[in-house]
């Protein structure tokens, strides 16, 4: 396969692990996320789209070839599949194929989708990565659009939620601010939008998710990215035209100007106030530990019981724990949380420790931190797949490889 036909896949993967959340389809009658319906249907079009590619490629040139354009990321990929794959095995044997469709689409898919992405020109990352941006930005506005009108663009309903949320094409509320929250430090330079006004709509919409803390490690690690570069600027300032300082200067005021009528005008300057406190779906973070006293030292090394797992609500009020790693400690032991947190995390972390890489390092940092607060990784999301591949087409793009 050459570039154009795998950049061909990777665009229509792109796209359909953007569009067709969850919700989406179970709204057109597909059993992706409720209980019952077809084993098959649980994996996502876009997982199997990455498998059927990786597999007519791996066909067509054999495994030495592909895995050499990894470079110094074959190391990392292959300790990342054998992780991923011993914790499947295990999970077949305890709890069959319940459950596993989450392993698959949450964490082999980034992996089946940087197999692939390290095949590409430079040209074809630029042009992915530039898609991604505008993914971004488009899903944000949409966001802020739903909170204005106070309805979703795809049918849902909510029982946990208090106040109303925003689910954009990202499915739940919480895995959209995971994914804008992590992806927007590196993407909003690679789009003709002005930074100040990506900046705005991707903060107002983390607003309209309600991420608190995914607002606030947002703005943090924007802050932390754009510091070292405020020096220089007092010291000898930007050259610019006395045009393109005009226009900036008129898309900074109306970008104020948008900005201070969203939120007097609309529900978000409300939503901003109320996110000022802690209230019960921050105390469920916290409440989550409880569970970790209830494990024996078999349970902790094996995962918990079936009993402790048919009864999580009974020790914290709630029936979802609030923290993907204590998550994968009651479903899975002490040893698979590892194998997992190894197979999520060795190749991002390789990717970023290096030269010249600022913003990868931050985008970690946030994902890391965010997804901390929320648990969008204890179920199906696109996040890897999406922090993975944005992470590495960026550094592609600035070693020119």
């Amino acid at each position: 396969m050459k570039s154009e036909s795998i950049y061909r896949v990777m665009v229509f993967t792109f796209l359909t692990a953007f569009i067709f959340g969850g919700y989406l389809l179970e709204n057109v009658g597909i059993k992706y996320v409720s209980e019952g319906g077809n084993p098959l249907v649980k994996i996502h079009i876009s997982t199997y789209i990455l498998m059927l590619t990786v597999a007519i490629f791996t066909l067509r040139r054999g495994i030495n070839v592909p895995l050499t354009s990894l470079k110094e990321l074959r190391a990392s990929w292959l300790i990342s599949f054998l992780c991923i794959l011993l914790v499947i095995f295990y999970g077949l044997i305890r709890f069959g194929t319940s459950g596993m469709a989450y392993l698959v689409d949450t964490m082999v898919a980034p992996l089946l989708g940087l197999y692939l992405l390290s095949q590409l020109s430079i040209t074809h990352k630029n042009k992915l990565l530039t898609l991604l941006a505008y993914l971004l930005f488009i899903n944000s506005a949409i966001a802020i659009l739903e909170f204005i009108l106070g309805s979703t663009l795809i049918s849902v309903e909510f029982s946990s939620f208090s106040h109303f949320r925003s689910t954009a094409l990202l499915t739940h509320p919480l895995n959209n601010a995971l994914i804008t929250a992590a992806l927007a430090p590196l993407l909003m330079s690679y789009t003709r939008i002005p930074y100040l006004i990506y900046f705005t709509v991707v903060t107002l919409a983390l607003f309209a998710f309600g991420g608190r803390a995914a607002t606030g490690i947002f703005m943090l690690g924007v802050f932390i990215l754009i510091a070292p570069k405020v020096p220089a600027f007092m010291a000898a300032g930007v050259r610019v035209s006395k045009m393109r300082f005009a226009v900036i200067q008129a898309l900074a005021f109306f970008a104020s100007i948008f900005t201070i009528l969203v939120i007097t005008l609309t529900p978000i300057g409300a939503r901003i106030l109320s996110k000022l406190h802690i209230d019960g779906s921050a105390q469920a973070r916290f409440d989550v530990f409880i569970i970790l006293e209830q494990l024996s030292l078999r349970e902790w090394f094996l995962g918990a019981s079936q009993t402790l797992l048919e009864n999580i609500a009974f020790y914290i009020q709630i029936d979802v724990i609030e923290n993907y790693i204590i998550g994968w400690i009651v479903s899975f032991g002490i040893i698979c949380t590892v194998f997992l947190f190894l197979s999520c995390y060795k190749l991002p972390l390789k990717i970023a420790l290096g030269k010249n890489r600022n913003s990868a390092k931050i985008a970690l940092i946030v994902f890391i931190l965010v997804s901390l607060t929320n648990n969008a990784l204890t179920t199906k999301t696109p996040a890897l797949l999406f922090l993975i591949s944005a992470m590495y087409l960026v550094v592609s793009r600035r070693n020119g490889k």
